[in-house]
């Protein structure tokens, strides 16, 4: 009997052991396809980074050359009859160099906002630079800057590089648009930062442009909103652009609070 007996224990110990050494295989091969899908990752990260640091490149390559053919198509097409047959190849060259420039101007948005260096911000510190940023170019164009903002909001978690960039975009988009430059002297574009009374309540941007005329269909202005747009939106924020009933635009932008915080 005491042998049965033993020899029952030693086949439960035998089963047991292979059970385990089962489970353990099992886990192994978990263990590897878990690590072969992670350095699948890690290499299409890898991947994404080269990727965009070359369009990165191309982009900053190219953005210089196509602004120097825009402008200097501007300054023939001003010195030029209207009435001769060069004028028409002039404002296609003009046109179809505008919309390279917004292709140019996505990819930028597009690299920009894969690799964002985010920290904390007071917001009108970020309007204020981006203000003095195209303070001349606004000046040059006749156009004064009214600034209303808002006492005692909230830090804010963003790149405050690409939010700044995003306002002096908005800011002289509308500018540029304008066949003749601002316009009259009483020619004003008012930004204005605030914040709603609930704790959850987003920030608000909001740029009320009143001189441009309606450029939603060229490639210049279409491409900058989108570039704006890609930036605001990788913040989890949004960009609303609706037309005033007398003239210009009103853009609002939107960001909440801390978006996007980085956790170890």
């Amino acid at each position: 009997m005491a042998n049965v007996t033993a020899v029952l224990i030693c086949a439960a110990l035998a089963v047991l052991l292979v059970l385990r050494e089962m489970s353990a295989r099992r886990a192994m091969a978990r263990l590897r396809n878990e690590l072969a899908v992670a350095q699948a990752h890690v290499s299409d990260r890898d991947q994404i980074a080269n990727v965009g640091h070359l369009l990165s490149g191309l982009a900053q390559e190219l953005k210089s050359p196509l602004q120097g053919v825009i402008g200097n198509t501007e300054v023939m097409l001003a010195s030029s009859d209207p009435g001769h047959s060069s004028a028409a190849e002039l404002n296609e060259i003009r046109d179809n160099a505008a919309r390279a420039a917004g292709i140019v101007r996505n990819l930028l948005a597009f690299t920009e906002t894969s690799s964002l260096t985010r920290r904390w911000y007071d917001i009108n510190d970020i309007v204020l630079r981006a203000v003095d940023r195209c303070r001349t170019e606004l000046q040059t164009a006749g156009v004064r800057v009214q600034l209303v903002r808002a006492d005692r909001l909230p830090l804010i978690w963003v790149d405050g590089r690409q939010i700044e960039k995003v306002i002096a975009t908005l800011l002289t988009l509308p500018v540029s648009m304008t066949p003749s430059g601002g316009g009259s002297p009483e020619s004003a574009v008012m930004i204005e930062t605030r914040r709603g009374p609930g704790p959850d309540d987003p920030l608000v941007i909001e740029i009320d442009d009143r001189i441009a005329d309606d450029g939603g269909d060229d490639a210049s202005w279409s491409g900058g909103l989108s570039a704006c747009r890609s930036i605001i939106e990788a913040h989890a924020g949004s960009l609303e652009v609706n037309s005033r009933d007398d003239a210009g635009f009103r853009f609002h932008v939107e960001l909440p609070v801390a978006a996007g915080v980085e956790t170890a």
